[in-house]
């Protein structure tokens, strides 16, 4: 099928821009929206039958909806809740109206109503956010009045990522506890979950002991007691939100107090996500999301129909993880991150994303902007991943990894404004390894440059067709 591509603002952050001109040749036309009505006209002057319309990232999801329903797409969820999914204050609203858990907030553009609505409650820390962005984009953890107040200033009134302005700050309950990705698909009100993801973090480092650092994320199997509650509270949310048709990537905290939601996000998992799922899985979560949009939910209704009266599950063949890479050491890179791991041959690793290349500056990591890299794993063995994970940490403790000098090496390039900032004292954003290629891009980091892939030879079946 052609896919079309509508781009909703010219405004977006470097990250967006330079992802659709990485990827233009897959769209047979581009729209570039001056206004609905605009964008519907153009669309129905091309020569082709539109049957379906899914949004390509953050960006995108409102007029994906608002051009689905102005088409009057079957596979459409329509406007009425459009805020629900996109706006993280009104998603919350929401669920406390359908009586689920939701985290207690203050929605205003005012600092001072902020801050009694903050000191009255009583209780620190809290997250400051605002409430359209994408990604890591002005996410805060305040301790005080005074990361509040910096908060407030750096986030009202300035041009966030999707282009538009940060009008408002929403002010959170802090929820502490474990965080997980729930990556699922709809259909007409059905919902089916296709990875179920944790977090692991590191509160504290020897050079840093006040950060919290994301060492990765790990796809679990979708039975379990913490599995089931997670997915029963996101097929809630999804319903909640009204969320019908296509795919959704949603982070929750299970706190003592039961699952809570970080957000919804009305779209596929980023990055590497997907691939990773169907590597582990032999599932495809864009193959049901296709399914979804344009195929009828005959997929979806199969795999329900034969799981009922539970919910379906999907397999997992294969263990994966994808790991932050945590520098203990600064200076300039003597030999190259993949290159060393390389030359490891460990056999979960299919892939290698080194944040620094050989010449550059590395820096102590105390968070995802100070990260090494990301190695991405799989393997049949959940212990041989666990091997080469625990080889790839000693390699980080003994120097191995990291070879580097105090002073810049003959191909060193000149340091950029971003590379000379100074390591932070802690770690205040809110950040998931799904938004790593936006903090690159932010840190002046392409992603590309010295990447290595492996191959992984799939089981008989395990690894679906593309579409």
């Amino acid at each position: 099928m052609p896919i079309i591509c509508v781009r909703s603002s010219l405004k977006l952050g470097a990250f967006f821009l330079k992802a659709y001109g990485t990827h233009k040749d897959y769209f047979a036309e581009t729209v570039d929206y001056e206004n609905l009505t605009q964008v519907v006209a153009r669309l129905k002057e091309l020569p082709y039958d539109i049957v379906g319309v899914f949004p390509g990232c953050e960006p995108g999801v409102e007029l994906a909806d608002q051009i689905a329903e102005a088409l009057k797409m079957p596979a459409a969820n329509g406007t009425k809740l459009t805020n629900a999914r996109k706006d993280k204050a009104a998603m919350q609203d929401r669920l406390r109206e359908c009586g689920l858990s939701a985290a207690e907030q203050k929605l205003s553009s005012s600092l001072a109503e902020l801050s009694a609505w903050a000191q009255a409650r009583g209780q620190w820390p809290l997250v400051a956010k605002p409430v359209g962005s994408s990604g890591s984009d002005g996410i805060f953890f305040c301790s005080g009045l005074a990361d509040l107040r910096a908060a407030h200033a750096e986030v009202v009134g300035t041009m966030n990522p999707n282009g538009q302005v940060n009008a408002e700050i929403v002010l959170q309950e802090f929820l502490a506890g474990t965080e997980y990705i729930i990556d699922t698909v709809s259909y007409a009100g059905q919902h089916i979950c296709c990875a179920i993801w944790v977090y692991t973090k590191r509160k504290g480092t020897p050079w840093n002991r006040t950060c919290i650092v994301s060492e990765g994320n790990r796809l679990l199997p979708a039975s379990g007691e913490i599995q089931d509650q997670l997915v029963s509270y996101v097929f809630g949310v999804l319903t909640a939100v009204g969320l019908k048709y296509g795919p959704c990537h949603t982070e929750v905290m299970l706190t003592p107090r039961g699952p809570f939601l970080v957000e919804v996000n009305a779209r596929l998992h980023g990055l590497q996500g997907p691939h990773l799922i169907g590597l582990a899985t032999g599932t495809s979560q864009q193959k049901y999301a296709v399914d979804a949009i344009v195929g009828g939910g005959r997929l979806i209704t199969k795999q329900l129909e034969a799981s009922r009266p539970g919910r379906w599950r999907y397999p997992l063949q294969r263990e994966c993880l994808q790991m932050v890479l945590i520098s203990p050491v600064e200076g300039y890179l003597m030999t190259s991150i993949n290159q060393v791991i390389e030359e490891m041959r460990l056999p979960s690793v299919v892939e290698v994303l080194p944040s620094v290349q050989k010449g550059q500056y590395l820096r102590q990591s105390c968070d995802l902007n100070t990260a090494a890299g990301y190695v991405l794993l799989v393997h049949e063995s959940g212990e041989q991943l666990e091997q080469d994970r625990k080889r790839l940490r000693a390699a980080e403790e003994s120097g191995t990894l990291y070879g580097v000098s105090k002073t810049p090496l003959p191909n060193s390039p000149l340091p950029s404004p971003a590379s000379m900032r100074a390591s932070p004292i802690s770690s205040p954003r809110l950040q998931s390894v799904e938004k790593v290629e936006q903090l690159m891009e932010d840190n002046e980091i392409d992603i590309g440059e010295g990447a290595f892939e492996m191959q992984l030879t799939p089981q008989a079946g395990a690894i679906p067709e593309k579409l």
